[in-house]
């Protein structure tokens, strides 16, 4: 799976765009191995929707064949990119 179908997922799980999908501490991610943890196996990290929200994710695996998902609104994400606004 890549990023961007990772996002289109994401999409599809909260019925909202998903612009951007970042690590657990905010860097933007390029490879879906940076979301990735063993332990419970899965992924997580933040996301930004095309509202502008952002928000905290974990999608893991439960019973070795059932996705679980969870998201929760974060009240300070990261610094937006900059728009070359002084």
């Amino acid at each position: 799976m890549t990023v961007d179908e990772l996002r289109n997922d994401l999409t599809a799980r909260l019925g909202q765009t998903v612009e951007q999908v970042f690590s657990r501490d905010g860097a933007p991610v390029n490879d879906i191995t940076e979301l990735y943890q063993p332990s419970p196996a899965g992924f997580g990290g933040q996301l930004r929707l095309k509202r502008g929200h952002r928000l905290a994710w974990e999608l893991w695996l439960e019973d070795g064949d059932r996705w679980n998902f969870h998201a929760t609104e974060l009240a300070d994400g990261p610094p937006e990119p900059d728009q070359g606004f002084n």
